[in-house]
């Protein structure tokens, strides 16, 4: 049971993932296509409905997931361009990267002298 759980969790984190990394890498093409744009979120986004729902503990897991509502809202929602629809998810993406990347860089203030002569 155990293994069950913990298999089923890392399926849905690893579609919130694809569902990100699909996403951006559509958003930052220079020829966008909307309508590939939005096939390939919803049919993602099936997927991950189609899974249990499973609690999600770290802040980049929160953001992935709340990364899918705001694309599924901001598709839905046709008060908004095409070209604001992009600028608002792919803000989002960046700033997911950014949250992601944080911990791998520090400064080099941070980091010890390792050869002091």
């Amino acid at each position: 049971m155990i293994q069950e759980d913990k298999a089923l969790r890392v399926k849905h984190m690893r579609l919130l993932e694809k569902f990100l990394r699909s996403s951006a890498t559509i958003l930052k093409l220079e020829n966008f296509n909307y309508d590939l744009f939005e096939q390939r979120s919803r049919k993602i986004y099936g997927l991950i409905q189609n899974l249990k729902e499973m609690r999600v503990d770290s802040s980049y897991l929160k953001s992935l997931k709340n990364f899918t509502e705001l694309t599924m809202r901001t598709i839905d929602n046709e008060d908004l361009k095409t070209q604001e629809k992009r600028d608002i998810l792919l803000k989002e993406v960046n700033l997911i990267d950014k949250n992601k990347n944080r911990t791998i860089y520090k400064k080099e203030k941070h980091k010890k002298d390792r050869y002091i002569i």
